[in-house]
C-alpha cells in the first residue's frame, strides 16, 4: 500500500494548472506546426504562424496562451491500493486549482451559480471525474476547458439504424455549425455509446488523448480518419477564414450501449487543447500503525505487505532448539509450554543483559531455519512471527490457510530493539540458555509486514519494483 498526502496532490494540481495554461503539450504543438506546413490558404498560413509565435511568447514570458484559461477539469485515476491521508481529496484538488489560478495569474472564470453568476474569484470548484483503477498510484490529468469551443459542443441521441454513417454525419455537422466560433483549427473529441452522460464524458476524455494516436479498434481508427478528412474538406480553416486545415485531430472513444440507442457526443476544443498529466507515487508504506499483541483477526485483516508497524503487548521468543522441542512435543501429543493460539513468536536469542538491564541485544535471527516446524504451529493457531529473511512456500501456504502474518525486524539493530522490551522472563527450556523460551512485554517494537495473510510478499514485490 502507498500513502499520498493531500498536500502533495494540491501542490501538483497547482503546478499543472499553470503548466497547462503556459505551455501547449508537445503533441498539440507538433500538430500545430504540421498544420502550418500543410495549410494551402496563404491567409490560413499567416494565422497559424501567428499561433506558433504566440506559443513561444507565452512560454518565454510566462503568461497564458489564451486569455480564457478555462474551467479546470480534472480526471483522477485512483489506484485501489492507495491510501490518501491528511484530508479530503476533493478539497485538495480544489485547493490546487485555487492556488494555481491565483499564483499563476490565470483568469478566474467560474461563477458560483448558473443564474446568480457571482464570480468565485479563484476558479473553483473544479469539475472532477474520479475513477478507481488497479494499482497503488494516482494519475492526475488537468484539462482547463475554454468555453468558446465548449459552447459549440453537441450530444446526438441517434437511432441504432443511423449506424456509423449517421454518427459521421452528426460529428461533421457539429463542426460545420461551430464554424469560426470554436476558434479553429480544432480538436474534436467524440464519445459514442454508453448513455447520455457517458458519451459526453468520453468525448471530454478523448480530448486528452495525444494528437496522432488512434483508437485501438481498426473500424474506429478508420472512422477517425474519415471524419478528419470530411471536416478538413469543409473549408472553414484557421479562425474560420477559409483553408484546408479545420481540425488537427478527431479522437473517438467508444463504449457498449443499449439495444435501443446510439448516443454520440461531440466536445469541441480550439487549438489550445490544454492538458497536463502526472502520476503520483507516494510513500511505499503505511508508517507506525500500532498493533496490540496477541493479534486479533481484525488486526490481521488490516495488515498488508509493506506496512510499517509498531507492536506492543506480550510475545514469546523461540529459536531453533525451542522449535525442535515443541515440534517433538506436538508429535507425542504432549502439551506445549506456551499457548500458540493468537500469539506471536519472535525468532530471538538475546545477548546477556547487564545489571539493571531488562535484556541484552535483541535482534532477529534467520527465519528459514524454523520453516520445518512452522506450518504445524500455524495450524495450531500461531498468528504472527517476527524474524528476518525469506520463508518457504509451505510456510506461506500455511499462513494463507490460517490467516497469519510474518513481520521482519531489522537485522543488526539488536540494541535499538532491546529498548522496546520492557520485561523479559524465561518460562520454558531454561537449559537451552539463549534459546530458552522467554515471555516478553514489548512497547512499540518496530517491524515491517513482509508477508501478509493473503501471501503478498514484500521480498518479491520490492525487488521487482527497484530492479534495473
Amino acid at each position: 500500500m502507498r500513502v499520498i498526502n493531500v498536500e502533495e496532490i494540491s501542490k501538483n494540481i497547482k503546478e499543472m494548472c499553470i503548466e497547462a495554461n503556459y505551455y501547449l503539450s508537445d503533441d498539440m504543438k507538433n500538430a500545430l506546426y504540421k498544420a502550418a506546413e500543410q495549410e494551402e490558404n496563404p491567409l490560413g498560413c499567416q494565422i497559424l504562424n501567428q499561433l506558433k509565435e504566440n506559443l513561444d511568447i507565452a512560454g518565454a514570458e510566462q503568461i497564458p496562451i489564451c486569455q480564457d484559461t478555462g474551467m479546470a477539469v480534472v480526471f483522477a485515476e485512483i489506484g485501489q491500493d492507495v491510501h490518501i491521508e491528511g484530508g479530503s481529496l476533493t478539497d485538495a484538488i480544489n485547493k490546487g486549482v485555487h492556488d494555481g489560478y491565483v499564483e499563476g495569474y490565470l483568469r478566474k472564470s467560474v461563477v458560483n451559480d448558473p443564474f446568480i453568476r457571482e464570480n468565485t474569484k479563484d476558479n473553483t470548484p473544479a469539475v472532477i471525474h474520479y475513477s478507481l483503477v488497479p494499482g497503488e498510484n494516482i494519475k492526475l490529468t488537468v484539462a482547463p476547458k475554454g468555453f468558446g469551443s465548449e459552447n459549440m459542443s453537441r450530444v446526438f441521441m441517434l437511432k441504432p439504424a443511423d449506424g456509423m454513417e449517421g454518427a459521421v454525419n452528426a460529428i461533421v455537422s457539429a463542426v460545420r455549425e461551430a464554424g469560426p466560433n470554436a476558434c479553429p483549427p480544432v480538436v474534436v473529441g467524440v464519445g459514442i455509446g454508453g448513455t447520455f452522460e457517458k458519451a459526453a464524458l468520453m468525448a471530454k476524455q478523448a480530448l486528452t488523448r495525444p494528437v496522432g494516436t488512434h483508437s485501438e479498434f481498426p473500424s474506429i481508427k478508420a472512422m477517425e480518419e474519415e471524419v478528419l478528412e470530411k471536416v478538413n474538406n469543409l473549408g472553414i480553416g484557421a479562425a474560420g477564414l477559409g483553408g484546408t486545415v479545420t481540425a488537427l485531430a478527431v479522437n473517438i472513444n467508444t463504449y457498449p450501449t443499449h439495444i435501443a440507442g446510439l448516443p454520440v457526443a461531440v466536445n469541441m476544443c480550439c487549438h489550445v487543447n490544454r492538458h497536463a498529466v502526472r502520476t503520483l507515487y507516494g510513500a511505499d508504506t503505511v508508517m507506525n500503525k500500532t498493533i496490540q499483541d496477541p493479534l486479533s483477526e481484525e488486526d490481521i485483516n488490516t495488515l498488508k505487505a509493506g506496512a510499517y508497524v509498531s507492536l506492543s503487548g506480550i510475545i514469546y521468543t523461540a529459536r531453533d532448539a525451542a522449535h525442535k522441542r515443541m515440534y517433538e512435543s506436538m508429535h507425542k501429543g504432549e502439551s506445549l509450554p506456551i499457548e500458540l493460539n493468537g500469539n506471536v513468536l519472535y525468532y530471538l536469542g538475546p545477548s546477556p543483559a547487564r545489571e539493571g538491564q531488562v535484556i541484552g541485544s535483541a535482534g532477529p535471527t534467520t527465519s528459514s531455519r524454523m520453516d520445518k516446524y512452522t506450518p504445524e504451529m500455524l495450524d495450531k493457531g500461531l498468528k504472527g512471527m517476527v524474524g528476518k529473511g525469506k520463508r518457504s512456500p509451505e510456510v506461506i501456504e500455511a499462513m494463507k490457510r490460517n490467516g497469519a502474518v510474518y513481520f521482519a525486524a531489522v537485522g543488526g539493530a539488536g540494541a535499538l530493539l532491546s529498548k522496546c522490551i520492557k520485561k523479559a522472563e524465561v518460562i520454558a527450556y531454561d537449559d537451552l540458555g539463549t534459546e530458552a523460551i522467554r515471555k516478553l512485554e514489548i512497547e512499540n517494537l518496530p517491524v515491517i509486514v513482509v508477508i501478509d495473510k493473503d501471501g503478498n510478499n514484500l521480498y518479491e514485490t520490492a525487488k521487482e519494483k527497484w530492479k534495473k
